[in-house]
């Protein structure tokens, strides 16, 4: 019997953050009954902080002047796991929704080693997205599915080089998918995240380590308005 990797093993939360994730949960169940998202995000705490939901945004003035006016779900969640993220779906956070596009932004946190973690490689972080990607499709077989390459963070020296190799993964990935006629986008930022000369940007950063302020996230937000003015207003 083959074993399948952690990242692709459903999971509630491994780790504490500074919010109440079952509480989050439960109000995005509640959310789902009545909301139909046109646009739903899913990833880590770079999407959840993006619109303020919890206390913790940075990016709240780019997000209202991109999505205040759109029926957008926002489903990340801080310091989530690709595992963490197939049990929110598993569990309920896709009920009744039959959006026009979902954003995929996940693999960062599995090279975040902590006392409950010791990390992934390249190889194990993609095989969660992958599935992740897949178990998208499979509940939204309409939708148009954007994979977000993960974002430059520091350390350059160790964490970066995992997800160059995550990220040149995924390219190959969606590349077949859409031979295949897989309606599906890797829509690649990093460059636009980092100075001219290749040179980490802190300058786009809130912390001058992962998470993005305002002006990172309007790169972010840009990059997908051409995709999301494909196909709706």
């Amino acid at each position: 019997m083959t074993t399948l990797p952690r990242s692709c093993v459903p999971c509630e939360k491994i780790e504490e953050d500074g919010y109440d994730w079952y509480d989050r949960h439960r109000r995005k169940l509640e959310e789902v009954k009545t909301k139909q998202a046109d646009i739903v995000f899913i990833g880590d705490s770079i999407t959840h902080f993006w619109n303020n939901e919890d206390g913790d945004g940075n990016g709240l003035d780019v997000w209202e002047e991109f999505y205040g006016k759109r029926s957008v779900l926002n489903l990340g969640y801080g310091f989530d796991r690709t595992q963490n993220m197939l049990w929110r779906i598993h569990n309920g956070e896709m009920e009744n929704q039959t959006p026009e596009m979902i954003v995929i932004n996940a693999g960062t946190n599995q090279f975040s080693i902590t006392q409950k973690y010791d990390g992934d490689s390249s190889e194990i972080a993609f095989e969660g997205v992958k599935l992740l990607i897949e178990e998208m499709r499979k509940l939204c077989p309409a939708a148009r599915i954007v994979v977000m390459a993960v974002f430059p963070r520091l350390p350059e020296e160790t964490t970066q080089k995992r997800i160059d190799g995550l990220n040149a993964l995924l390219k190959i990935y969606v590349e077949e998918q859409q031979k295949a006629g897989d309606n599906i986008l890797f829509l690649d930022i990093t460059k636009q995240m980092r100075h001219l000369d290749g040179s980490f940007n802190p300058d786009l950063y809130i912390d001058q380590r992962c998470h993005p302020n305002s002006a990172g996230y309007r790169i972010w937000a840009e990059a997908l308005e051409v995709e999301i003015r494909k196909i709706m207003p």
